[in-house]
Order: C-alpha cells, then structure tokens, then sequence
C-alpha cells in the first residue's frame, strides 16, 4: 500500500493564504541539550498551512472542531484535476458526477498545485461547485489552496458546504496525487471549541 502525504510542512517558509506573512508559524527553539533537552514552542494559526474549517467558523451556531468523532476524518477519496480555470465551477465537477456515489471526500487538485500558493489570484471553488459538491452525501471536501474561496462577498462556497456540516480541506498538497480513488486521511487536534485545526492529511492507494 502506498502512501502519499499532502501536507504542506511547517515552517518560516510555509505558503500562507494571499501570501499574509502575519500568519506564517513561527517555531521557537526554548530549550537545548545543553540545559537537558531539546524544546521547542510552536505559535500557529489554526488556519495555516494543511488544515481543516469547522461550520463554526463561518455558521453562526455551527459545531466547532472537537464535536466531530474521528469517523468524520478519514474516507474514500476521489481526487480530481481541473486546470485551466479561475474558479471551480459545477460544470467543471458534473463530468466527474458517477465517480463521487462512493466517495465520502472530494479532492480537487488545480493550478494551485504547480504555482506559489502565496499568489493572491488562487484557484478557488465557486458557489455553483460547492452546492453541487454539497449535493453528493459527502463528510468533506478539499483543495490545494490555502483557501477554498476567495474574499466572495458573504462567503457563499464556505457556507454552502460547512452549513450542511461538510469540512473544509484546504492548503491541501495535491502535486504528486494522480486524479483517482485513494483512501484520505486528515486527523485534528482536539481543540475546544475550534473554528478549525491544523490537520497531517495522506492518502492511501486502494488496490483495483
């Protein structure tokens, strides 16, 4: 079984959403050998880099990260490519439609992939793909932005899909996963009352 990683790694250089250097992590070296241990501390944005968006954080009422079970986090995945696009729309997804009755995660893998991801004209999912997306009984849908949309006025794709309790996957790395079926895994901290979390997000090859 082969396993891919689609996490982006953290670091000073971690691409972060329109390239905002505010919430790159910052990875502070507190303790060395020499005063007995190696010790770090980690000051993180619970939006950056690989990471999942509870409903809370864009539903008025929505549930936040810690009440979902781990059920919610791993599933069959169907990974597909759109290229060539500004934004992804419905009918870029409907040629996709008879691959996503068993999937319970919809990856999509764009532009994004092989482009700065700090660019601020990012690939992003339109409203008209996220009701679409919201449509196929799934737990969760992902991309390789470090946002699923782009500042649209009253954040219609985001509400479209966490108003129905679907996860948000974004800053997905996505470069070296083939358009396909893979079992995805992308695991939260517990965070209490988290309007997201940073997630290590893989997928596994399913043998045909």
């Amino acid at each position: 079984m082969a396993i891919i990683d689609i996490s982006l790694p953290l670091d000073a250089d971690t691409p972060t959403y329109k390239g905002n250097a505010k919430r790159r992590p910052k990875i502070e070296r507190t303790r060395t050998l020499s005063e007995g241990a190696n010790e770090s501390r980690i000051t993180l944005d619970a939006h950056t880099g690989t990471h999942v968006d509870a409903p809370f954080h864009m539903v008025e009422g929505g549930k936040t990260i810690d009440l979902f079970s781990l059920r919610y986090f791993h599933g069959l995945a169907e990974v597909v490519e759109v290229r060539g696009v500004e934004a992804v729309e419905e009918s870029h997804l409907l040629p996709f439609k008879n691959r996503f009755s068993e999937a319970e995660f919809i990856l999509i893998r764009t532009d994004n992939s092989y482009t700065d991801r700090n660019r601020e004209d990012f690939i992003y999912l339109s409203q008209s793909g996220a009701e679409f997306l919201a449509q196929q009984g799934i737990k969760g849908v992902g991309i390789d932005s470090l946002g699923i949309e782009r500042n649209q006025p009253g954040h219609p794709t985001h509400r479209a899909l966490l108003g129905r309790d679907i996860l948000v996957f974004e800053g997905l790395a996505l470069e070296h996963a083939m358009p396909g079926r893979y079992f995805f895994r992308a695991y939260p901290l517990l965070i209490r009352e988290g309007d997201g979390s940073p997630v290590r997000a893989f997928l596994e090859s399913i043998t045909p």
